[in-house]
């Protein structure tokens, strides 16, 4: 009996840490300097249309509020969902898009421009899936992603 105790105890102290682990942080993601030149004009998308076209134009009116030197904005993508893209203001090119459409109604955005941190919550509009590739229910949660090789990697999740 007292070895389950110690193998119990020894459970325990393994995993409190990690169920109690603090969120990600937007200073534990840093990048400097942060671009504050004259941001480039949008390169022209091969499968665009007038809408985005406007939308890009408009977003790098803009200062850099992202990663060092992109612009990630929104754009509504039908119905209620709302999408987002991300622009690398030094070049004017599009390098990559939120990994899913959200709800509109319960949508929100956190991002800062010296973090590759984005925190993203809301309901998501198509399927999502955890870190190991399995299916997740739809429901109201935050995620936190790290922006690396202009794509988003899943770091972890919240259900709400």
């Amino acid at each position: 009996m007292k070895g389950c105790s110690v193998l119990l105890g020894s459970l325990l102290a393994i995993a409190m840490p990690v169920a109690y682990a603090a969120n990600p942080d937007f200073k534990d993601y840093t990048v400097t300097p942060v671009f504050a030149g004259t941001n480039h004009e949008p390169v022209p998308q091969e499968h665009s249309n007038s809408m985005m076209d406007k939308a890009r134009a408009q977003a790098l009116k803009g200062k850099v509020n992202f990663a060092g030197h992109y612009i990630l904005y929104r754009v509504g993508c039908g119905g209620s969902a709302i999408c987002g893209e991300v622009l690398d203001a030094r070049t004017g090119e599009v390098v990559g898009g939120l990994p899913n459409a959200y709800d509109g109604n319960t949508f929100s955005l956190s991002n800062k421009p010296d973090s590759r941190l984005l925190i993203v919550s809301g309901i998501a509009a198509d399927t999502e899936e955890d870190a190991q590739g399995n299916e997740l229910e739809s429901r109201y949660r935050t995620r936190y992603f790290e922006f690396v090789n202009n794509e988003f990697r899943l770091l972890t999740f919240k259900d709400l």
